[in-house]
């Protein structure tokens, strides 16, 4: 079975994930591994430069109960899915995306449609136009919901036992 690597732009809210679903059941034949990216410009600071190669700042903006959503469809899709995994792309140039896509090996990047971006930092950017510039193959999927996708936390659930 061959994997395919999906590109997913995301602001790491819930509603972000609803896409994943769509995707697995597009295709059921192949394994997907899935990147849930938030683009960021790069900083005129120096010392960011510097530093950028040692980011994990960024990574505390994402959410447990995000985290817990992808461990769910990773779970729930285990037969379709191999990785779901958040990532930051740095820099806001056609090229420098490009050779980010390459080095993912990225089939296909898929955008929710209708889908507003959070910015999750001042430096943080809507990746429509890059992606569109880009030349890669986009498919734009409404996300369909069944069910709202609802983590609980730690302590409703002990709560919840305790009854």
């Amino acid at each position: 079975m061959k994997t395919l690597n999906i590109i997913i732009p995301s602001d790491f809210t819930l509603s972000s994930l609803n896409i994943i679903p769509v995707l697995a059941e597009r295709y059921p034949d192949q394994k997907l591994n899935i990147s849930l990216v938030h683009f960021l410009q790069l900083s005129d600071s120096i010392s960011d430069l510097l530093l950028l190669s040692r980011r994990s700042r960024e990574y505390q903006l994402i959410s447990d109960e995000f985290y817990a959503g992808c461990t769910m469809l990773k779970n729930d899709y285990a037969d379709r899915i191999e990785n779901i995994t958040p990532d930051f792309f740095y820099g806001n140039t056609v090229a420098v995306f490009k050779n980010y896509l390459e080095e993912k090996e990225t089939g296909l990047i898929a955008m929710p449609e209708n889908h507003s971006y959070a910015r999750l930092t001042p430096n943080s950017f809507d990746p429509t136009i890059l992606m569109q510039r880009s030349g890669y193959k986009i498919i734009t999927l409404k996300a369909k919901v069944k069910q709202p996708l609802t983590i609980v936390n730690a302590e409703a659930e002990h709560e919840l036992l305790e009854v």
